[in-house]
């Protein structure tokens, strides 16, 4: 705790605070990314505190934190927040900057300071909740249609290509019985990610709008965004794939079952009707089969099994239940949107 205590001291210095008032009311569980974050208070005024490194994935999937592109992160974050969008509020440094670079222990660290929001997460999702979700959306894609950055416009097709680049990596290397079972799986991958991308995309700025990254009040009224390092470039229908994907569990983020009654509500409050071509309407499942079945999470787990020193006989069961799982969620998820 005291080095906790003196790293934030020493970043609190450059702001317009009394850093000796400070107490640190929670220190946030780490994630996979390793940042340190804190929600802090000074005196009567709450704040989420959050230390950002270089290196902090061991792929490459997601956009470097490059200070350039935090940069255009934060002018996006004041452009929401000038418009009505419940979006987390920076806390300017004293220099004016939006953020805060300093040295700890020979390692440099980017420092953000945001205003607290008290409210809570709802991932057990309901009809009202996915339908205010999708109106939310609705209305920060009306909003940032025409806004324009310096942020590469990619997808998650890149995404997907460098997860099914992995698997392909993961298939070589393992035992020939584990390898038979992969490339089923590995063919269905291509085949998902050859459909999903054949139309004209629509590219437009948005940030990770998963149920752990969105504040409810009691009366289940949306009152904050709260996740700012994934802001970038998406194409507008794969977005729309992945909202579909987290708001249609009404058992939580953990579960593999999905309502369609739910992913309906989403999109009738997102006014899908309004937009979507046959064509989108088409590779909305593949979209849908490659949130679910072609991420992080089920790649790691994947890499993970083939890489115990187990015989490949309890190797093969471990791996066969595993994509058997997988499989499941995909046809489920493509239900959604064919049912």
């Amino acid at each position: 705790m005291d080095k906790q205590m003196d790293m934030l001291q020493q970043a609190l210095a450059a702001y317009n605070l009394i850093p000796h008032c400070l107490v640190i009311e929670t220190t946030m569980q780490k994630h996979f990314h390793g940042d340190d974050h804190f929600k802090i208070r000074i005196g009567e005024k709450a704040y989420s505190a959050r230390f950002i490194s270089g290196k902090r994935y061991e792929h490459d999937v997601f956009l470097p934190l490059t200070d350039t592109i935090l940069a255009e992160q934060m002018q996006f974050i004041y452009f929401l927040n000038d418009n009505g969008i419940p979006f987390m509020r920076p806390v300017a440094a004293l220099s004016g900057n939006a953020y805060h670079k300093f040295i700890w222990n020979g390692a440099e660290y980017r420092f953000f300071l945001f205003e607290w929001i008290e409210g809570q997460h709802i991932t057990r999702c309901s009809p009202s909740v996915a339908s205010k979700m999708g109106a939310m959306v609705r209305q920060l894609h009306t909003l940032v249609a025409d806004y324009e950055c310096s942020l590469p416009k990619i997808s998650h097709r890149e995404g997907s290509r460098t997860f099914l680049g992995l698997l392909e990596e993961a298939a070589c290397a393992a035992p020939p019985e584990c390898r038979e079972l992969l490339l089923p799986y590995i063919a269905d991958a291509k085949k998902h990610i050859e459909h999903a991308y054949k139309s004209t995309r629509e590219f437009l700025m948005q940030s990770d709008l998963n149920p752990l990254n969105i504040l409810w009040d009691d009366k289940e009224q949306l009152i904050g965004i709260i996740d700012f390092e994934h802001i970038g470039y998406t194409e507008r229908v794969e977005a729309l794939a992945w909202l579909v994907k987290w708001y249609s569990r009404a058992e939580g983020l953990s579960s593999h079952e999905f309502s369609p009654a739910l992913a309906h509500s989403l999109l009738e409050g997102y006014g899908a009707a309004d937009f979507m071509y046959p064509e989108d309407w088409e590779r909305l499942p593949s979209l849908l089969w490659l949130t679910g079945c072609l991420n992080w999470g089920f790649v790691e787990k994947t890499r993970r099994i083939l890489n115990q020193t187990d015989s490949a006989g309890p190797m093969k069961m471990e791996l066969d239940a595993h994509l058997s799982k997988y499989s499941g969620r995909g046809k489920k998820l493509g239900a959604l949107i064919t049912d």
